[in-house]
């Protein structure tokens, strides 16, 4: 129904839509006739106002899916559509290399990363122990630290999700065009949670999930660069790219180490914080600077 200013108010519109404006002012903008530009309404075959002939109705297409929330853990999660994108560095590190495109199918991948309050809550329905507190202690809307990649994994086949490939992982961080940071190409240390122009660690520790909406992805999530490291589904091997297929890389059958992607708050070299750089961990290893954030590779599911 068309908002009370307009003339046809009470009927059912040909199209309506309200437009937010400065101020957080709206307005109501109605299909209209193409003579009069009074507006028109679904049913009429002719304008009420001028008498002349109106066109049929364009469908409405179903919009594209974008974002909606896992019912087990209540996160939001975004949705990241098919297609390719680069992936890899030409001149960073070497286990970055060569620098190729990559196809995803699509999937959902949080909008932030797993919080303290989501792994408590997995905490006391599987009667868990929660890890230990960082120094700064436990705050529910900050990051969950301080968890090994097993504990990740246990959280996310609890939560029905996945830990993300290191594939699903950069293509949510910089998008199809191989941007450097998840903003664009240069560095801006107020983008992000992180340490650079300070010591190691100066910044304190974790920051307020989404705090930086000016850093966000071109894909919709946040704290794709510090924060904390995110822990990847994936094994790590140096030399993987060279052989990795094209569509839909599964990361290693094997290896010593899983992979982290995305810096942390602790870092204090912008290198780390880029979204190709890769860094390892042992699974069974926990840090006050890892965390880790979810993936839904089914792109039709709940």
């Amino acid at each position: 129904m068309c908002c009370p200013r307009s003339p046809t108010a009470g009927l059912v519109p040909r199209t309506c839509l309200v437009l937010v404006v400065v101020a957080g002012a709206s307005e109501c903008v109605c299909a209209e006739c193409p003579k009069c530009r009074k507006p028109v309404e679904d049913a009429w075959k002719f304008c009420k106002w001028c008498g002349t002939k109106l066109p049929p109705p364009s469908p409405q297409n179903e919009p594209e899916p974008h974002a909606k929330t896992n019912p087990r853990d209540s996160a939001a999660m975004i949705y990241i559509p098919a297609g390719e994108f680069v992936m890899g560095s030409s001149g960073g590190q070497y286990d970055e290399r060569p620098q190729r495109k990559v196809y995803l199918d699509a999937y959902w991948i949080y909008k932030y990363e797993v919080t303290v309050a989501q792994y408590r809550r997995f905490c006391q329905t599987t009667g868990r122990s929660m890890p230990d507190a960082p120094r700064w202690g436990y705050k529910d809307d900050h990051p969950i630290v301080n968890v090994t990649w097993n504990e990740a994994k246990a959280y996310a086949d609890w939560a029905s999700v996945a830990l993300p490939t290191e594939a699903q992982w950069e293509k949510a961080a910089r998008g199809t065009d191989g941007r450097k940071y998840p903003w664009g190409n240069q560095w801006d240390a107020s983008k992000c949670a992180n340490s650079v122009g300070g010591a190691a660690g100066s910044l304190g520790g974790t920051k307020l999930v989404g705090s930086y909406a000016e850093g966000v992805s071109p894909c919709g999530p946040h704290d794709m660069a510090g924060n904390v490291w995110e822990w990847c589904a994936d094994w790590y091997a140096y030399s993987y790219y060279a052989h990795a297929p094209s569509r839909n890389p599964p990361g290693p059958s094997s290896g010593e180490y899983r992979l982290l992607r995305g810096g942390s708050w602790y870092n204090c070299d912008s290198t780390y914080l880029r979204c190709a750089f890769r860094s390892t961990y042992l699974p069974y290893d926990s840090s006050h600077h890892v965390g880790f954030r979810c993936v839904v590779s089914r792109p039709d599911s709940g």
